[in-house]
């Protein structure tokens, strides 16, 4: 029952041929609710109306036609009578004025908005229009405009949310489903010429490897030659199933003598495309698809082996490209995210009517929503190319942005099992900047901070002014910062190989983002980190001067 639930939600999510029941099964959920307020509540009735039970009636009548449509019984487009049933059922019961009937009616109508696109969103306005005269026109007293204005709004809004959402969303999907089955097709070809590739030059662009019974390099190719200086910079003595820089498919993990190539094929394990990195430096190492076949005596004896090894470096860059620009193609998510989170702001604050039950799904939507806006942003905001024209200037007070960005990460670091201090000059530290971009600097590192800080560790931020600049400095006792790769933490995309074997999330571009834009505001940004201890970030900002009074 569960999976059938779940099919059916992610069919509705991609406008398939849905089972209609499941929608109409989450409807029914608001439905129980309000009954229940309506006969268990603090002000509860005696019996429920006979026109809130006819409401029910044609939910019933409604739910009766989905099991009718699932049973092959009805055509499937009369699927569509089912949500607008729905709302008209809400015209009956909100003339119990105990009812939250007038509130219910926005689940068929996303329903119409997420299947039936925007067809869907001129139906649902059709039916909440109807829902009213069906209730005005048994009851005049229940002809209050402006709330009927205020949910056809809402319905509406609701329906063109997820209707636009879910087109956007299909569209980007299936550009990135075709840009990825076109690279796949690129590097299936590319692999597949190299391998019947059958010159055996020294120009070819393939290393070859020969090797002889007993396993000692026979000859090899200048290109090859060189991979195994990369390999065994100390040398090999022709034994190259000596353990050297050689890693597997992550291009991290050291491989075992049994796990090189050569061994494997020496072993009788014929291989085909066996991707290995080679190279001591993970800046420079190259990737090899390796293929091998063996030679045989006239005997059938094994009398060596020949090995080719593709170098596929840039095939693996292409598809790890791949995989940044399915991310960047979402970025037609940023207006329906920005639409969400406004609007579930808007629930949370201002309607006081509303539900209790709702309020921890509302939190929970909104929480989620900004995370989802945050990595949006991150991966979209393509600081790499911000100048100082795209930049909002205004007089900017640095110490009440730190402060709300460590209020906002308080919860996070509290969660984390952290501790957050901070400690801020009363001055506010006014500089000359983009309010929202400089925002986005401090929740950047104070969200680092906390992401590479252990349980029980600390995270502090400090603001303070040193000469004519305003200075930040955020410091945490997580895992640190090796001295090599301390130049490259600022670099776009660049992740440590610790932080990947790991497995801790994260895009790599959330530095990158916040040196462009403290460079872009004339500042500048730097880091001291100690392995072990914790790292230290240093933003400084020119400061402006003092406001002067005009005289009138």
């Amino acid at each position: 029952m569960r999976s059938r639930f779940i099919l059916g939600i992610q069919q509705l999510l991609g406008r398939e041929q849905a089972d209609p029941r499941v929608a109409q099964y989450a409807f029914w959920v608001p439905v129980f609710i309000d009954i229940g307020f309506l006969l268990l509540g603090p002000d509860k009735v005696d019996s429920l109306s006979r026109d809130y039970l006819t409401g029910l009636v044609v939910i019933v009548a409604a739910t009766v036609l989905g099991f009718a449509i699932s049973r092959d019984g009805l055509p499937p487009a009369w699927t569509v009578a089912i949500p607008v049933l729905d709302i008209l059922a809400t015209g009956f019961m909100r003339q119990m004025p105990e009812s939250t009937g007038d509130r219910i009616l926005v689940f068929p109508a996303i329903w119409l908005g997420l299947q039936f696109g925007r067809r869907g969103i001129v139906l649902s306005m059709l039916s909440v229009l109807a829902s009213f005269g069906i209730a005005v026109g048994s009851n005049r007293d229940l002809l209050e405009w402006d709330v009927m204005a205020q949910q056809l709004v809402l319905s509406t809004l609701c329906a063109t949310v997820v209707a636009l959402t879910a087109e956007a969303w299909q569209g980007k999907v299936a550009e990135a489903a075709e840009a990825q089955r076109m690279l796949e097709r690129a590097v299936a070809d590319s692999a597949e010429q190299r391998r019947f590739n059958e010159a055996i030059l020294n120009s070819v662009d393939v290393g070859l490897l020969v090797l002889d019974a007993h396993g000692r390099v026979h000859s090899a190719n200048p290109r090859h030659e060189r991979l195994m200086d990369l390999a065994y910079p100390e040398g090999h003595e022709g034994l190259p199933e000596r353990s050297g820089h050689v890693y597997g498919p992550d291009g991290f993990t050291q491989l075992t003598r049994e796990e090189l190539p050569t061994w494997r094929t020496l072993h009788g394990e014929p291989l085909r495309d066996y991707l290995i990195w080679v190279g001591s430096d993970p800046r420079i190492r190259r990737a090899f698809a390796v293929s091998s076949s063996t030679i045989l005596t006239p005997a059938g004896d094994f009398d060596g082996a020949v090995l080719a090894y593709h170098d596929v470096t840039e095939l693996m860059t292409a598809a790890r490209l791949k995989d940044e620009f399915v991310a960047t193609v979402s970025h037609e998510l940023r207006t329906p995210l920005t639409s969400i989170v406004g609007y579930v702001d808007i629930l949370l604050e201002d309607l006081e009517d509303l539900p209790a039950e709702a309020t921890p799904f509302l939190e929970t939507v909104q929480r989620n929503a900004r995370r989802l806006h945050r990595l949006v942003d991150d991966l979209l905001s393509d600081a790499l190319k911000l100048g100082r024209a795209e930049l909002h200037l205004d007089r900017v007070s640095l110490a009440l942005l730190v402060r709300a960005s460590a209020v906002e990460a308080e919860k996070s670091a509290r969660t984390a099992g952290l501790l957050l201090e901070t400690q801020i000059d009363g001055d506010p530290l006014e500089v000359s900047g983009d309010s929202e971009r400089l925002a986005q600097v401090f929740d950047n590192l104070f969200n680092n901070a906390i992401k590479f800080t252990p349980s029980g560790g600390k995270v502090a931020g400090e603001v303070k002014r040193e000469g004519n600049e305003a200075v930040v400095r955020i410091s945490d006792t997580g895992r640190g910062i090796p001295p090599e790769e301390v130049e490259d933490v600022f670099v776009k995309f660049f992740r440590s190989p610790g932080v990947q074997l790991d497995a801790i999330p994260g895009t790599g571009i959330g530095l990158a983002i916040s040196k462009t834009i403290v460079e872009a505001h004339g500042g500048s940004i730097g880091l001291t980190s100690e392995v072990g201890v914790g790292t230290t970030l240093e933003v400084r900002l020119p400061l402006v001067g003092p406001r002067v009074a005009r005289a009138g």
